[in-house]
């Protein structure tokens, strides 16, 4: 049976063509494996640049009259009795004309290169940048917190405004842009929002409270992912936060140190949530909502913000070398809100190596 790779994607919303091409346009374009032919067929305003910018050995032409479908009613026609695989992203409307024209398709369950989870010396540069971009934003979030004042009702002033959640956000993404990055979905959240690990935080930021900053930058030039979060608190550390804290700091460090080739996800992830529970902290369901630790430990990160491998009770695979993965704990509680501590580490033969570089500290004074 012949088999084949075929995308139809801008490299905005498809990691895989971006990781296959690595070619970065505005506009959709097709890429095609068949055998060990590797082609592109790209809009005519881009086929100059395609052939200098696409990896070496793809051979690019211009989409057949200009026309996605065309192209691939083409390209089907061309290879009769094919069974072409497609990303999960592929779209739907696509599909079904291939299908249409004869097509036989197939879809993977995982991801449809495998091998994206294994970073290269050129990749990690990219994440690096990333990363690099990411703390630089969290240091600008900690000196508008350093330097804010508390008023009697115990909000930040900075300047002469009362400091929001939003706030911080446009400060971080702003930082962000200005260093060829792209923010979205910064969160920066304080209190009672959070309790919850993807609130991005709304409203006014307080003193004796934990403020948690979550910040994963996009570069823009090569799609490459970073990804860190800090929690601190202005002020006096409630009893309860420092507590938590100690604990998802004692969780993400101690995981770190078992992380290597060959180490299986879920045993690090269960490794994290038993030094949660030998703090005594418990997790769980009440009406509420969830508490605890009830997310993974940590995900895969390149040209996907969450991506293999995953560092859940459910994985049992182990890790290999060249992984880059988060390795990010939390504790989270309606009633007085959260902590999350997340770095960054390269999987290596016999340990992981720590490529975040931010300090790790609670208190802002």
């Amino acid at each position: 049976m012949k088999t084949g790779i075929i995308i139809s994607a801008t490299p905005q919303n498809s990691p895989d063509i971006l990781y296959a091409s690595g070619f970065n346009a505005p506009d959709p374009f097709v890429f095609v494996i068949c055998g060990r032919q590797r082609t592109a067929y790209v809009s005519p305003l881009e086929h100059s640049r395609a052939t200098t910018e696409m990896k070496s050995g793809i051979k690019v032409y211009e989409l057949v009259e200009g026309s996605i479908k065309t192209t691939l009613k083409t390209i089907v026609q061309e290879h009769p009795g094919t069974t072409w695989t497609v990303p999960q992203e592929f779209p739907f409307h696509l599909a079904e004309f291939m299908r249409q024209n004869s097509a036989l398709l197939a879809c993977p369950e995982n991801q449809l290169f495998p091998e994206r989870s294994v970073k290269s010396g050129k990749e990690l540069k990219e994440m690096l940048k990333a990363l690099r971009l990411a703390e630089k934003a969290m240091a600008k979030a900690v000196e508008v917190i350093s330097n804010s004042s508390v008023d009697s009702r115990k909000r930040l002033v900075y300047g002469k405004m009362i400091l929001t959640s939003e706030y911080l956000q446009t400060v971080i993404d702003v930082e962000i842009l200005s260093g060829g990055g792209i923010a979205e979905g910064t969160i920066s959240s304080c209190g009672k929002h959070s309790a919850e690990p993807h609130n991005r935080g709304a409203g006014h930021v307080y003193a004796g409270q934990p403020i948690v900053i979550d910040i994963f930058p996009r570069l823009k030039n090569s799609g490459y992912w970073g990804d860190i979060t800090r929690t601190f608190v202005k002020g006096r550390i409630p009893r309860q936060v420092l507590k938590a804290y100690c604990a998802v700091k004692d969780a993400r460090d101690f995981s770190k140190t078992i992380i290597r080739s060959g180490a299986i996800a879920s045993d690090v992830y269960l490794a994290a949530m038993k030094i949660l529970e030998k703090h005594g902290f418990k997790t769980g369901k009440s009406e509420s909502g969830n508490y605890g630790f009830f997310h993974s430990l940590g995900h895969g990160v390149g040209l996907e913000i969450h991506e293999e491998p995953r560092l859940s009770p459910k994985n049992n695979k182990p890790l290999e070398t060249g992984n880059v993965v988060t390795v990010e704990p939390g504790l989270y509680y309606p009633e007085w809100g959260g902590v999350r501590l997340e770095d960054t580490v390269v999987v290596k033969k016999s340990s992981a190596d720590t490529i975040t570089r931010f300090p790790t500290f609670l208190e802002i004074e």
